[in-house]
């Protein structure tokens, strides 16, 4: 199984970022490699949301539909990402958000293993170019939205 961690500080409040990442139905609008993202369910309750969502994906002539669960929960800002089906024997991913003086410790980490051999050696040769734009079509779009945090003298 291939795994990858990223450990960010950016001057982005943890709400504003908590949100960006818990927008799913959004992803579309900034990640250019997602052809199509559809919500299977949703449900809100107080500081929670879960959904289910439908995602293709294609690079070049590469594309694969998967299906994954979410599970945001506000209170310790902490969004988990589980499959359902797809091209994965397994795939997760988590995002964590932290205050700090100058915004917003971003932890992310993901976990996949791809059933087809071929998929797995390209991905476990790429994981750090794709880990890296995923990432920076996130802090893009946290940029466009969202006022940077006022630095402490």
């Amino acid at each position: 199984m291939t795994t990858h961690r990223e450990t960010l500080d950016l001057p982005y409040r943890p709400e504003d970022l908590f949100e960006l990442v818990s927008d799913v139905g959004r992803y579309p609008d900034f990640i250019k490699w997602i052809q199509s993202l559809r919500l299977l369910s949703e449900q809100e309750e107080e500081g929670r949301m879960r959904c289910r969502a439908e995602v293709i994906v294609g690079f070049k002539s590469f594309r694969e539909t998967f299906i994954t669960d979410v599970d945001a929960r506000q209170a310790d800002f902490a969004i988990d990402v589980s499959l359902v089906r797809g091209p994965f024997r397994k795939l997760s991913n988590t995002w964590r958000f932290a205050p700090i003086a100058t915004g917003a410790r971003v932890e992310f980490n993901i976990a996949f293993e791809f059933r087809n051999f071929v998929l797995q050696a390209l991905a476990d040769a790429n994981k750090v170019h794709a880990v890296k734009r995923v990432i920076e079509a996130f802090i893009a779009e946290a940029a466009r939205r969202y006022p940077k945090v006022a630095t402490p003298v």
